[in-house]
């Protein structure tokens, strides 16, 4: 009894708590935290070692992954069965026995398609661009098809596949989650030239107008006409790119007026095309790189990236202005960042498509992939991790854009690469390819930038936590990068030739054999898939 007399009722502790419960409570936090709290108390450690959720939760952020929902893929596997297969694969990952993993060759010499607009998910999409003599197609073919998948393929007869015939195709953007094929086009040769251009959408599977499109053609916004009517000539790189409800074209030409120094005017506009055929969310701006320097990407669904000379993050979350220049990250001395790969690696699955896609239980997290971003001058790979993209604070959006030093952000959330051969990039997993002896022989070496692969590599592999120095010799300076990895090498060398075709997924690495009978020839030709599973010595 308490001084007044009255009765305390007794406080419950959430040790006493049933452990079913305490594992229910610690699923709702971030999978650091249940770290946290299982390394202090030894109630809940033995509650985690019992949980295949808890357990599930961890190996899912530690790989930098995110569940995909069971009523998105049909697939009822077990949670424990599920953290089994993720915990194999890494496994198989870090063994990196080539010469063990399955592999198999396929043939694409029939393939006469001009693009390989994209390989991911198990499926290379393709596209035939429309000639004098014959029409346009486009052909989703599973790589390795299962009884239940089938090669979509699409064609349309010369002039049908634009609203207006006989307009001239400047790009296509394919995006087989949403059944999507989007074309930008001229109409005439003066408005290829003068940088007027349209956006059709249709489906991938059918002759119609796309089904959640706004409406049939795309328009550029009045602004960006103008600036493209006034100031460009000859049209020298057009981007059209997607995700999710976001469709983009870039358009930059070489400029040079009056002065001496060449420059390049570049425009970019934005639609979502879901909601309506027009927008007033364009960029435009004047550089002296050439255009081959100027690329952008969507981070995750509300963000774009610039990159050039240096990296400028964008909000496009209002559609209906301009995008907001959230943050510039700027590079540690002047580059033209002449490439960038960010992975968007995984087919989402759709209900058009469900049948083409892979049943998949998890999808790389859009907030911790990794950015590679390649200069000319001085030859480097920049190997970036994308949270930095997301750790913005509240209290920055909205406000001016901040400026960030390099030393602010690069030496802590990146690694410098001299002179990359060739590099793949998928989720938190880089391919680069080094230089094995004499006779033009290469190695694959997989380095794995997820916490977990640095923490629990079972034994394998080289774990590179100490910083690394980049000499750098015009103009002189030094890098000091330090982004924690697991580094493993291959034990199969490879020849030169069928590394220039090399794509890497989530379970699989891709190399192009060119055709025998000529290996200059446009066609493509074997193409040896090899999947990375765990090794059974039983």
């Amino acid at each position: 009894m308490n001084q007044a007399g009255k009765d305390v009722k007794p406080k419950v502790e959430f040790l006493a708590l049933a452990e079913e419960l305490h594992a229910y409570i610690l699923s709702f936090l971030p999978w650091q935290d249940i770290l946290r709290c299982t390394s202090v108390c030894k109630a809940l450690r033995q509650t985690y070692i019992s949980s295949s959720e808890l357990q599930y939760i961890i190996e899912l952020g530690g790989q930098r992954l995110l569940p995909v929902p069971i009523a998105d893929t049909g697939n009822h596997t077990s949670v424990s069965q599920r953290l089994q297969l993720l915990r194999d694969k890494s496994h198989a990952w870090f063994q990196f026995n080539l010469h063990a993993c399955s592999f198999q060759t396929v043939s694409m010499q029939d393939q006469i398609y001009e693009v390989v607009t994209s390989l991911a998910d198990g499926h290379l999409c393709l596209w035939h661009h429309e000639t004098e003599d014959s029409g346009s197609s486009a052909k989703i073919v599973p790589i390795l098809p299962k009884p239940s998948q089938q090669t979509i393929e699409q064609y349309w007869s010369p002039g049908s596949l634009c609203s207006v015939p006989n307009a001239h195709i400047v790009d296509v953007y394919m995006d087989p989650a949403q059944n999507l094929i989007a074309i930008a086009y001229a109409v005439h040769n003066d408005m290829l030239q003068e940088g007027r251009f349209y956006v059709d959408l249709r489906a991938l599977d059918g002759d119609g107008i796309h089904p959640q499109a706004a409406g049939q053609t795309l328009f550029l916004s009045v602004l960006t006409a103008q600036v493209s009517h006034d100031l460009f000539t000859v049209t020298e790189d057009l981007k059209l790119k997607g995700l999710g409800r976001h469709l983009a074209l870039q358009c930059s030409v070489l400029h040079d007026p009056v002065s001496t120094t060449p420059q390049v005017i570049w425009w970019l506009q934005l639609w979502d095309w879901q909601h309506s055929t027009t927008s007033n969310s364009n960029l435009s701006d004047i550089t002296t790189h050439f255009d081959e320097s100027i690329n952008f990407y969507f981070v995750g669904n509300d963000r774009l990236l610039m990159a050039s000379d240096d990296l400028k993050l964008y909000s496009i979350e209002d559609m209906s202005r301009e995008p907001q220049l959230l943050a510039c990250y700027l590079m540690p001395f002047p580059v033209a960042i002449s490439q960038c790969l960010l992975p968007i690696d995984d087919i989402a699955h759709s209900s058009q498509l469900q049948m083409q896609a892979q049943q998949t239980m998890w999808t790389s997290d859009p907030e911790h992939r990794l950015l590679c971003c390649f200069t000319l001058r001085p030859r480097l790979a920049f190997i970036i991790s994308t949270w930095i993209f997301f750790d913005l604070g509240s209290e920055r959006v909205g406000e001016k854009a901040e400026i960030i030093p390099w030393q602010n952000w690069g030496p802590t959330n990146t690694r410098v690469f001299p002179a990359p051969w060739k590099v793949c990039v998928s989720g938190n997993r880089v391919l680069q390819v080094f230089y094995a002896g004499p006779g033009s022989r290469y190695r694959l070496h997989m380095m794995d930038f997820s916490p977990l692969a640095v923490e629990r590599r079972h034994g394998l592999g080289r774990v590179v936590r100490e910083p690394s120095v980049t000499e750098i010799h015009k103009p002189e300076k030094t890098l000091t990068t330090s982004l924690p990895y697991v580094e493993v090498v291959s034990d199969r060398v490879f020849d030169a030739d069928i590394l220039f075709g090399m794509w890497v997924d989530r379970d699989r690495i891709y190399l192009m054999d060119p055709p025998e009978d000529n290996p200059g020839d446009l066609r493509m030709g074997q193409l040896e898939v090899i999947e990375i599973s765990i090794v059974d010595h039983s």
